[in-house]
């Protein structure tokens, strides 16, 4: 006997995930279209973060850095955590906020890495970026789910603690094949935090929180 679907019950209704657009997927397309042309035409060298050519007046390498890769291990792994910020988070904050993360959390990554860590001299990838985006989109989560947003805010606190004080994960820098700059994760989070603190004050302000 051929299978029948109840009543209520349409084909649409199986799939608990359906695909919606929302306006912060265009920013997520850019910063995947952008990695993977670099990446593959392997323009890792000329982008990646390097501390004597911004001293020279390169200073927008400091910006391109984050979204050039040491390798395709390393890209992979960075693009899969921005497919689950897109795909779990996108709907929690509008384009301009998702930008103002992203923004935020590179320039407190980027003042941590000249000021605080002169000895690293290059530097590459989204992870940084992308632990601010996750923390941001948990504490966002809170106000929609909130036994989700804070085991995921507590699971991310975690893990940051844990790095702070016993550095990469273990298997993280075979996965990626060089060094794993926890401290960079720690600076992208702040930037994340501070964000949503931000819109935070605004919203006990005025009482409106979008």
């Amino acid at each position: 006997m051929q299978g029948k679907l109840p009543m209520n019950m349409s084909n649409s209704n199986l799939f608990k995930f359906r695909y919606q657009y929302h306006s912060s997927h265009v920013l997520w397309l850019m910063l995947f279209s952008l990695s993977f042309i670099l990446q593959a035409f392997d323009w890792v060298d000329s982008w990646r973060f390097n501390r004597e050519l911004v001293a020279q007046g390169d200073i927008w390498l400091l910006f391109s850095g984050h979204v050039v890769h040491l390798n395709w291990s390393h890209w992979a792994l960075n693009m899969a955590g921005l497919a689950i910020v897109a795909f779990f988070f996108s709907t929690h904050a509008g384009f301009k906020q998702w930008l103002a993360v992203i923004l935020v959390s590179t320039c407190v990554i980027n003042a941590g890495l000249w000021l605080w860590m002169t000895d690293v001299r290059t530097y590459v990838g989204l992870s940084g970026v992308l632990h601010g985006l996750f923390l941001y989109g948990a504490l966002r989560e809170i106000r929609f789910y909130p036994t989700s947003g804070y085991v995921l805010t507590i699971v991310l606190i975690a893990k940051l603690t844990w790095e702070f004080f016993n550095g990469a994960l273990p298997g993280s820098e075979e996965m990626t094949g060089g060094r794993v700059l926890t401290e960079a994760h720690l600076l992208g989070a702040m930037g994340g935090i501070l964000v949503w603190l931000v819109e935070y004050i605004k919203h006990w302000i005025s009482g409106n929180y979008d």
